[in-house]
């Protein structure tokens, strides 16, 4: 799927890689100044210090690696860069997009010498077959190296799934399987770029043994439905009054500690407040 553009993001070659691995990277989505605006604002919002490693790992452990940030004016900045909106508009073939409502990450270098990779997975419905199409996409707000909990998937699995889910014996779980057998990598980019996969894709942020916090921003687009008046105005007033996103829409840190972001012209469309049309 792509999108004849007047100035491309991704290239021919980069939209062939993506037919054949299910993941792409398209360099420079945002500037490297965004990029390190969005890692301040998930710094700020942990009370952390990025140069201190001691706050890293605080005395009541995080639950994982996700940070509840959604509405910050610098998330937004990336949301509504041309650069982004463009790259999923060549993925889906159209401009007319909605940006998803997605959060931050801070995944630190793990404390165990021991530990093992665990936990790669789908974020998609196996049950209904064929597996649908759809995206994902993370973008790196720091230069992020193979070792330190970089995007890692098995490339080319969306050409495969259906047979493989298919040669599964009777009652055995797909989410169950040693995945990471089936030729997962990792994929190291600078600030920046984002990273886009598609959903069939068995995938994970992996154990990062590096030195340094690996400090991203989720975001990806599907198909705008600007005319579902209800769906649009929803939208709006999770931007408007800052509630937490993935369909949560709750009342917390952001809605009473902070400003509600501006949006350009395109920041509009991708929100729903302005049509496509």
């Amino acid at each position: 799927m792509s999108n004849d553009l007047q100035s491309p993001v991704l290239s021919k070659a980069d939209l062939q890689f993506w037919e054949e691995n299910g993941y792409v990277v398209a360099q420079n989505a945002v500037s490297e100044k965004n990029a390190a605006r969005a890692a301040k604002a998930i710094w700020d919002f942990l009370e952390m210090d990025p140069e201190d490693p001691k706050t890293w790992y605080p005395d009541s452990p995080r639950r994982g690696i996700m940070v509840e940030i959604y509405q910050h004016q610098a998330f937004w900045d990336n949301r509504q860069a041309p650069r982004v909106h463009q790259a999923f508009s060549q993925i889906w073939g159209t401009e007319r997009l909605w940006v998803s409502f997605d959060r931050g990450s801070m995944n630190p270098p793990t404390c165990d010498p021991s530990a093992k990779q665990f936990g790669m997975h789908w974020d998609a419905n196996l049950d209904n077959r064929p597996v649908g199409f759809g995206v994902q996409g993370v973008l790196y707000l720091t230069n992020t190296a193979e070792n330190q909990g970089a995007f890692q998937c098995v490339p080319g699995f969306h050409n495969i799934i259906e047979d493989w889910l298919d040669a599964l014996p009777e009652g055995e779980d797909p989410r169950r399987q040693d995945l990471h057998a089936l030729g997962s990598i990792r994929v190291s980019a600078n600030a920046g770029d984002l990273i886009i996969w598609r959903t069939s894709l068995p995938h994970f942020a992996s154990l990062n043994t590096s030195n340094r916090p690996r400090i991203v921003q989720y975001i990806t687009m599907n198909p705008a439905n600007d005319g579902n008046q209800a769906a649009c105005q929803s939208r709006v007033n999770w931007w408007q009054e800052r509630l937490t996103g993935l369909g949560k829409n709750a009342k917390e840190k952001e809605h009473y500690h902070s400003k509600t972001a501006k949006l350009t012209p395109l920041g509009r469309k991708l929100l729903g407040m302005d049509k496509w049309d």
